[in-house]
């Protein structure tokens, strides 16, 4: 039968039907859709609770009855989703976008290492030298720094047995805190030395000088002085990373993601390292944490073709977990290059930790911060089938475990290639 016609006789019956039938036949199928939105609502709330997706909002027009258990669908829905939100993760990539065109390679083999972990508060840094002013190890939250007491130069040294132990390829790392400057609030000073003659008579090779305009700075090469270019602070009130590399007269400094200096041929000695601390207002806190001294960097292709593979330490992670920090992304962002330049190099990914805590965890967790290199190798568009995963644990040491020293060195991502 036609549509048109079958619609004809539909209009016509109802036409037909006697008003107390019509009544019954309206309010049975009044009572029809009622029980069809009830129903409804019932299978939608089993859904969620069998954890499917959220269904599309129903018609704003069904009744009050209708209309609460839509209601509890929603609040259930999103709940179920906030909560997925916080124990499911979705990358371990570091938040800050501009470390991804990130250069800096840290050296492969740690000679000096400070977090403060097993430092008293309020003592001096028993790594440390002075050599004028004063600083002692404070905390600021959760964060144990090394703080500069004095208003006049605070300076120190790290303490080594041996001289010229920078050696002529080294790669220097230490964070500094920000402050919220003012028109009122001078800068924050952070000045680095190299030369022991200058240790004394506060002269500086590198001037990284920060207040409410920015970072600026300066290297100072013999009679030659190069100045810096400006970048932002960043977040204030926090840690920032400064990065410095050297590599047979060749210097680079970073601040977080930024390059803010690139000599090709520094020529002053490198024999020691100082760093200075310095601010005119006892308000602004001008501290420092995590000092890294390492030898290497830079070397990654060279040591793949004659080693076939790349060691480093210099991917670091939160503690005790596979969240990888952002300044570990020069190292990652090295390895997508090289990947994208030889597409038929491929890599297994090996995780190794230090001895801390129990053997089956850490083995586990190897094997996470492995899959963590690469998922932010493979979001910058390396196919995944290039890289594997395994992880060492604790069971592959390169030393003894005996010190934070030895401990770090043994924290370390091996690249093999295949």
């Amino acid at each position: 039968m036609k549509p048109v016609l079958l619609n004809l006789l539909v209009i016509a019956m109802f036409f037909l039907i006697p008003n107390t039938v019509e009544a019954q036949f309206w309010k049975k199928l009044k009572k029809t859709a009622e029980n069809a939105v009830i129903k409804k609502a019932d299978k939608e709330i089993n859904d969620v609770v069998n954890g499917k997706k959220e269904k599309k909002k129903e018609d704003e027009s069904s009744d009050s009855s209708g209309s609460r258990k839509e209601k509890q669908v929603q609040e259930t829905v999103q709940e179920d989703k906030q909560q997925k939100e916080k124990t499911t993760s979705k990358t371990s990539l570091p938040k800050k976008e501009l470390y991804r065109t990130f250069k800096f390679i840290p050296g492969e083999k740690i000679i000096f290492y400070d977090d403060l972990q097993y430092e008293e508060i309020g003592e001096f840094p028993s790594k440390w030298d002075l050599i004028r002013g004063g600083v002692e190890v404070a905390k600021l939250g959760n964060d144990k720094m090394i703080y500069g007491t004095s208003e006049d130069y605070n300076r120190i040294t790290p303490l080594f047995n041996t001289k010229n132990y920078l050696s002529d390829e080294f790669t220097i790392e230490f964070d500094v805190y920000v402050n919220e400057y003012t028109d009122n609030q001078h800068d924050t000073k952070y000045h680095i030395s190299f030369r022991e003659e200058s240790f004394y008579v506060g002269i500086s090779d590198i001037k990284i000088e920060i207040d409410k305009n920015g970072v600026s700075g300066s290297v100072k090469d013999n009679n030659r002085n190069f100045d810096f270019e400006t970048v932002p602070t960043g977040l204030n009130n926090s840690w920032h990373h400064v990065s410095i590399s050297y590599y047979k007269k060749k210097l680079k400094i970073y601040y977080d993601g930024h390059r803010i200096s690139n000599l090709p041929n520094f020529q002053l000695p490198i024999e020691k390292f100082a760093i200075q601390l310095y601010s005119y207002d006892k308000e602004q806190k001008v501290a420092i944490k995590n000092i890294r001294i390492a030898h290497g960097g830079g070397q990654m292709y060279k040591r793949i073709i004659s080693e076939g593979k790349y060691v480093t330490n210099g991917i670091l992670f939160d503690s005790g977990k596979a969240i990888i920090k952002p300044q570990s992304m020069g190292i990652i962002n090295k390895i997508v290059a090289v990947m994208k330049e030889k597409s038929d190099w491929n890599f297994e990914i090996i995780g190794h930790t230090d001895s801390d805590g129990d053997a089956n965890t850490n083995l586990a967790l190897s094997v996470k911060r492995a899959e963590a290199v690469k998922e932010a190798i493979v979001a910058q568009g390396v196919n995944k089938d290039r890289l594997s995963v395994s992880g060492k644990g604790e069971t592959v040491p390169l030393n003894g475990n005996t010190n934070e020293l030895e401990k770090s060195n043994n924290r370390r991502v091996e690249f093999i290639k295949k």
